[in-house]
């Protein structure tokens, strides 16, 4: 079965006025590997980012594309062992955050937008 994450409207919302059509978005665990991850496992927690790149950009090592509701999104294949079958990615209202979560629980609770377009 494929993974599956789940935009609410709200988090699209949050997102889209960040996108542009040659927007390729990743889901990246923030593990210090490869060249959008840049501070790696300095907190010994568990943390994720959508990263924001251009369709040119090299994203090699985000080998797999999770299945969603809106649009594509690559992680490293690696980070599956903290990604459930079916996740979310919702807005936290108060403080206006992303949290991405599963069935069971939530994996991130600040999952940040970083912009390496620039």
């Amino acid at each position: 079965m494929a993974r599956y994450l789940e935009f609410s409207d709200d988090a699209i919302a949050r997102i889209k006025p960040h996108l542009t059509p040659n927007t390729r978005v990743l889901l990246s665990y923030d593990d210090g590997v490869g060249p959008y991850s840049h501070h790696g496992l300095v907190a010994l927690q568990v943390s994720f980012q959508l990263v924001l790149i251009t369709d040119t950009m090299s994203f090699k090592d985000y080998d797999e594309q999770l299945e969603t509701n809106w649009v594509p999104v690559y992680v490293k294949g690696y980070s599956d062992e903290f990604l459930g079958d079916q996740m979310t990615l919702t807005l936290q209202p108060k403080y206006q955050t992303l949290v991405l979560a599963d069935d069971s629980e939530k994996i991130d609770e600040n999952v940040e937008i970083v912009d390496e377009r620039k």
